[in-house]
């Protein structure tokens, strides 16, 4: 048999969802835990929630010490568990992933929405998305692999 190429993928999904698929409802004051999964082949995603501090608690099934992260480079075959604070005042947030070392770079959103705001939907939020690391920095993602350290 020939050798295959892999493809670059066609877009991000959240939730199964694409673009502005997902809301997320929170209850102001609330802790949540969030699970992101890589399922893809080879690109490397940035996951962010604006103004919101992620704590990572899991790494594939491996409690970890608890760091915080604004955001987190996610790459083929990981998965992440974190905890989020619902302690921002009460609006709509963008939760966004973004491809990693991948030109042109793909993104996909979701809308954390707390609860009690009203209807509010993504035409309503800033038309700037949370700025990620820089596409092409290696050294972030590096750095950020060496901070996770397992529990024993």
């Amino acid at each position: 048999m020939g050798s295959s190429i892999l493809n670059h993928p066609a877009g991000i999904l959240i939730n199964g969802q694409g673009p502005y698929g997902s809301n997320f409802t929170v209850k102001p004051g609330s802790l949540y835990r969030f699970r992101f999964s890589n399922v893809g082949l080879k690109t490397s995603i940035n996951f962010r929630i604006q103004n919101h501090r992620m704590r990572l608690i899991e790494v594939e099934g491996s409690h970890t010490l608890q760091n915080y992260y604004d955001t987190l480079d996610i790459h083929p075959g990981q998965s992440y568990s974190v905890l989020v604070n619902a302690d921002q005042p009460i609006g709509s947030y963008y939760m966004v992933a973004s491809s990693r070392f991948l030109e042109p770079q793909l993104n996909s959103t979701a809308v954390l929405q707390y609860a009690g705001l009203g209807g509010v939907t993504p035409s309503f939020l800033s038309s700037q998305l949370p700025p990620g690391p820089n596409p092409n920095d290696y050294t972030y993602s590096i750095e950020q692999a060496r901070s996770i350290r397992f529990e024993s």
